[in-house]
C-alpha cells in the first residue's frame, strides 16, 4: 500500500458512513451511497479501502463449464493488493453466491479486509470465524457460480448497488450502509467529512450536558 493510501485510510478510521454521505452532498456529488439492499451479512460491519472490481454475467445455457472461468474468479482475490476492497457486480444473481470462504481466505492473505457483492455470499459463518472481514451483499445463497456465472471483466467500471464504481475509488461502509467516493474527489470529501464529524460530536457533547438544541443550532448549525 502506498503512503498516500495509508494516510487516507488513517483519516477514515475516526469517521462514519453518514459523514461521508453528507460531505458528498455538500460538494454536489451525484449518488455515492449504494441502495439499502446492500447490507452487511457478516458480524464485522465496517470496511474501508480502495475498489478492485469484477463483473459476472450469466453463463450461456447448456454451455460446457470452462475451468478457466473459476481461475478468473480466483484472480479477483489472488491478484488483489493490501488495502483493496473487492467490489463485484453479479447482477443480483438469485441462484448463486459470488463470494465465499475460499475467496475470503485468499483475500485476507493479500491484505484485503472486505468485499461488496451486488448479489449474494455463502459460507458466512466460516467467514466470521476468520476474523475482521466484512462482506456486504444482498443476502445469502448456498449455490455455486460454477456453470451459472462467468467473469466478464476485472478492474473495469461496474455498477454495484446503483452506484458506478471505478478501480481505485474509496469504499467505506459501516452498519448504516456503504458509500463509494470517486478517487479524484477523495481529498475534498474527507475534508468535509471531518468537519461534519467534528460538529456532530460537538452537538452530542452539548446535548449530554443539558444544553438546548435550539441554542446549539444558533451557535453552530448542523451540516
Amino acid at each position: 500500500m502506498t503512503d498516500d493510501k495509508k494516510a487516507i485510510l488513517d483519516r477514515c478510521k475516526s469517521l462514519y458512513v453518514a459523514a461521508f454521505s453528507d460531505a458528498a452532498d455538500e460538494i454536489g456529488l451525484q449518488r455515492v451511497s449504494m441502495d439499502y439492499g446492500i447490507t452487511p451479512v457478516t458480524k464485522h460491519q465496517r470496511l474501508m479501502g480502495f475498489a478492485r472490481t469484477g463483473k459476472l454475467v450469466r453463463s450461456p445455457a447448456r454451455h460446457p463449464y470452462d475451468e478457466e472461468q473459476f481461475s478468473r474468479i480466483l484472480r479477483l482475490s489472488s491478484d488483489a493488493q493490501n488495502g483493496d476492497i473487492l467490489v463485484i457486480d453479479s447482477n443480483r444473481a438469485p441462484d448463486a453466491a459470488a463470494w465465499g470462504h475460499v475467496l475470503t481466505t485468499i483475500a485476507l492473505g493479500a491484505g484485503v479486509r472486505g468485499a461488496v457483492i451486488d448479489g449474494t455470499s455463502r459460507d458466512v459463518d466460516d467467514i466470521d470465524n476468520e476474523g475482521n472481514f466484512a462482506v456486504f451483499a444482498r443476502g445469502r445463497h448456498p449455490g455455486s457460480i460454477r456453470g451459472r456465472y462467468d467473469v466478464e471483466s476485472i478492474n473495469q467500471p461496474v455498477l454495484c448497488g446503483g452506484v458506478t464504481v471505478n478501480p481505485g475509488d474509496l469504499v467505506f461502509a459501516d452498519g448504516d450502509g456503504l458509500v463509494v467516493i470517486p478517487k479524484d474527489k477523495i481529498a475534498k470529501v474527507l475534508d468535509h467529512a471531518e468537519k461534519i464529524a467534528e460538529i456532530d460530536n460537538w452537538w452530542i457533547e452539548g446535548l449530554k450536558k443539558g444544553k438546548s438544541p435550539h441554542d446549539l443550532h444558533k451557535e453552530r448549525a448542523l451540516p
